[in-house]
């Protein structure tokens, strides 16, 4: 070690040795929401989403993809001040551009998902608050909804399997765009979602829910959320095929993404 380590060392720990209770910093949380992101610009690349107006308790997207999002994280409740950069470059020498720049106020003890729409080509992309709130459900049940992030209204069909032909009513009719069906509940077990035009028994995506992840072996753990898992909640998203000609040009057809709005807690 060399001196000037050694003696930064040794500052570091006179200054925690002389210190009183009345010097502690106050570590009380703030009033708190649950903060998700979900890309669907369907026409740009990579995105970056930060809330700027601070560091602390701040939900944070980097690198996000097209159909993808991150987890509900815990983001002080008030206004925020939020943008969206285009990963253009990593290069702290290379400015980003700034496809969003928005506030938007959270409530305490609530749970919602920006979700990232319109074009970036057109200088439209925006946010829609979609609210992540569940409803309450028995111990075998799981709760499962529709979100439209697409460009026309949608019927969904809660299924079995995704090969399920289609019959009867949807379980959610004319879902509009960026809007969400009302959750409902099923028993666990095997399920899956299929999505058509409104009015149309044409399958345009279908996918099964994901059942829940193995516990790592000898350790404790909650469960973890899956359609096989009681009280596990999800949000289903129908995205629309990549615009062609743009960074999403391989996206060639609609998609269905599970996401969780739920963790069992035990």
């Amino acid at each position: 070690m060399t001196l000037s380590r050694f003696g930064l060392l040794c500052a570091a720990i006179t200054a925690i040795v002389g210190c009183s209770s009345t010097d502690i910093t106050n570590t009380a949380l703030p009033p708190l929401a649950g903060v998700r992101y979900i890309n669907a610009l369907a026409d740009t690349g990579l995105v970056d989403i930060r809330m700027v107006d601070q560091i602390e308790w701040s939900a944070t997207a980097n690198g996000l993809d097209f159909r993808k999002g991150i987890e509900h994280q815990p983001t002080e409740a008030k206004e925020r001040h939020i943008r969206v950069f285009s990963f253009a470059s990593r290069d702290v020498n290379v400015v980003q551009q700034v496809l969003v720049d928005t506030t938007i106020a959270f409530a305490e003890n609530t749970k919602s998902t920006l979700l990232l729409i319109g074009s970036a080509r057109a200088k439209t992309a925006h946010f829609v608050v979609i609210d992540d709130a569940p409803p309450t459900t028995a111990s075998n049940q799981i709760a499962v909804r529709a979100v439209n992030a697409s460009t026309g209204a949608i019927d969904a069909y809660v299924v079995t399997f995704p090969g399920d032909p289609i019959a009867g009513s949807p379980t959610a009719a004319n879902i509009a765009v960026n809007a969400a069906s009302p959750y409902i509940t099923r028993v666990t077990g095997v399920v899956a979602l299929k999505v058509t035009d409104a009015g149309s028994t044409t399958a345009n995506a279908s996918a099964a829910g994901p059942p829940a992840s193995a516990p790592p072996i000898g350790t404790p753990f909650n469960p973890s959320a899956g359609i096989d898992t009681g009280t596990s909640a999800f949000s289903v998203y129908y995205f629309p095929r990549g615009v062609a000609g743009s960074a999403q040009n391989a996206v060639a057809t609609p998609g269905i993404v599970w996401f969780v709005d739920r963790v069992p807690t035990g």
